[in-house]
């Protein structure tokens, strides 16, 4: 009985080891198979799979020494931004300046000597009408054997060497002059050049048209300094009237035969900081010949005020409709019973 006992016993022991073996142990152990020993240096924090950097983004991160930066969880998709190209634009004509046009226009001749047969002079010549320049008005201008007409006062002699535009003060400043061919330039009469004219050298005035729209023509005869046999022809028109201040400036024949170097400057300039520099050049030769350019004024106009209407507030008086009376009814006797 004792020995039937004890192999019971066993059995039940065995078949309890059976169980924890097939419960507890297999699982842990299986378990274990699926478990990653972290690697790397403690407290590493798992971070996700660096998605791939497309290959405009590498190459501009090559040359431009930036540092990928790859965010933890998926963005937005990048779409391409229009960037707005650079166009050029036209810039307007800055007011209170003169602007310039090319033409063909001609010569037209001087007629009337002014007296200016010299070297570095200014001549007073009276204008047939009132001329403005940089919207100041003139009725009277120095025209200078070096190729200017001084409104504003007489340069030479100290201006018989030109500089760029704007040009500093000399015996006074350079303001309100017209540079038509500004060099070294002479008028004398006994000159071998001056044979390229019928009337020899000098500067002549001439007008055309009539009243209130006529053109007063100033015309140079006029050789190089230091040579005799250089003529330069050109010609300043100034308009009467214009609502553009209009002058123009003509080249005809011009040159330099003896190929010294000059210092050739045309334009104009008017009150301190307002100048149009048309050419200043260094060179054997002037860079205008038979040609034309106009000069044009832009002037600064004043914005015009305006009224701006105020809102007013005008009271006006409600009549109140008096009430109208209610009908009472009228009592009607009683009767007696």
């Amino acid at each position: 009985m004792k020995r039937q006992n004890k192999w019971s016993t066993k059995a039940e022991f065995a078949r309890g080891a059976f169980y924890v073996l097939l419960l507890v142990v297999i699982p842990f152990a299986l378990a274990q198979q699926h478990v990653i020993e972290p690697t790397g240096v403690p407290d590493a924090h798992l971070v996700s799979i660096r998605p791939p950097v497309s290959q405009q983004q590498a190459i501009y991160d090559r040359y431009n020494n930036v540092e990928t930066k790859i965010p933890l969880s998926p963005g937005p998709t990048a779409t391409a931004t229009a960037t707005a190209s650079a166009t050029a634009t036209h810039t307007p004509t800055p007011c209170g300046q003169y602007w310039t046009t090319s033409g063909t226009l001609p010569i037209v001749p001087g007629t009337t000597d002014t007296g200016n047969h010299c070297d570095n002079c200014d001549t007073t010549v009276t204008l047939p009408f009132p001329f403005r320049l940089y919207g100041v008005t003139y009725t009277s201008v120095m025209v200078s054997s070096n190729g200017r007409l001084d409104f504003l006062c007489n340069n030479e002699p100290a201006g018989g060497f030109g500089v760029c535009l704007p040009a500093g003060s000399r015996n006074c400043p350079f303001d309100y002059t017209i540079f038509p061919l500004w060099t070294e330039l002479d008028t004398d009469i006994d000159l071998i050049g001056c044979s390229a004219w019928a009337n020899g050298c000098g500067i002549f005035t001439s007008i055309s048209g009539t009243a209130p729209n006529r053109i007063f023509n100033i015309e140079w005869h006029a050789l190089l300094n230091f040579t005799s046999n250089t003529p330069q022809d050109f010609e300043v028109r100034l308009y009467e009237n214009d609502p553009n201040q209009r002058f123009d400036m003509i080249y005809g024949n011009v040159g330099n035969a003896f190929g010294l170097n000059y210092l050739w400057v045309g334009g104009v300039q008017g009150p301190p900081g307002f100048f149009t520099e048309d050419f200043c050049e260094t060179g054997v030769s002037p860079p205008r010949a038979n040609t034309s350019r106009t000069y044009t004024f832009v002037p600064c106009v004043s914005p015009t005020p305006t009224s701006t209407p105020t809102a007013t507030v005008t009271t006006t008086p409600t009549s109140r409709q008096a009430p109208t009376p209610r009908a009472r009814p009228t009592p009607q006797p009683r009767r007696t019973p």
